[in-house]
């Protein structure tokens, strides 16, 4: 049996009272949800997310064509549930291989929506009687010796080419939950994350 995704109660809510009127309510409270359940989880809240409708239209669990993406997308960034994040210049376009394309779109919660959120998250974490997770004790490295006399001592590259540098492999979706990634993969992508590369 599958669980069922529902925007909590305070997000669903506002959202309601924004989209009253609008003839699009249906399609926007469908990508609100769906957003919602990929975005939404305590160590993805702070993150933005890219949202491209060719990658998403037609998806069973959306249920929109990339037309009521774009128009959903357009009024849930009008009335604030999501805010656009700009990429940095020259970051716009990625190669491919038809040529340069345009790189999705990348949208953050709204502030006030991301409070919700975050409340919504406190309040579930409770009912569940978890308390935050505690951290991992980080073991102390190894001293290092220095580099023989022969042995030229690899430079120090900036974390923006190392990020730009790295081949994760696989195919991987960016838009909803990834399939084929080993357990390893995966955990080398969240390590990646966790210190900020």
């Amino acid at each position: 049996m599958t669980c069922v995704y529902r925007l909590p109660r305070s997000v669903a809510d506002r959202l309601e009272t924004a989209l009253s009127g609008r003839k699009n309510a249906a399609a926007c409270l469908a990508l609100a949800t769906w957003l919602g359940r990929f975005w939404s989880a305590p160590r993805r809240l702070l993150y933005s997310f890219p949202v491209d409708r060719r990658a998403i239209a037609g998806r069973e669990d959306l249920g929109l064509s990339e037309a009521r993406i774009r128009g959903a997308l357009a009024v849930l960034e009008e009335i604030g549930f999501v805010a656009r994040y700009e990429p940095d210049p020259g970051k716009r376009y990625q190669r491919t291989a038809e040529g340069l394309h345009r790189r999705p779109l990348l949208f953050r919660f709204a502030e006030e929506y991301a409070v919700a959120f975050t409340a919504a998250n406190a309040r579930a974490q409770a009912a569940r009687g978890a308390s935050a997770p505690a951290r991992r004790p980080i073991p102390r490295p190894e001293p290092q010796r220095a580099p023989a006399a022969n042995v030229v001592a690899p430079r120090a590259m900036p974390s923006t080419q190392l990020a730009q540098k790295q081949n994760l492999g696989g195919s991987r979706v960016i838009m909803g939950e990834e399939r084929g990634d080993s357990p390893l993969e995966a955990a080398i992508e969240r390590l990646r994350r966790g210190i900020g590369l």
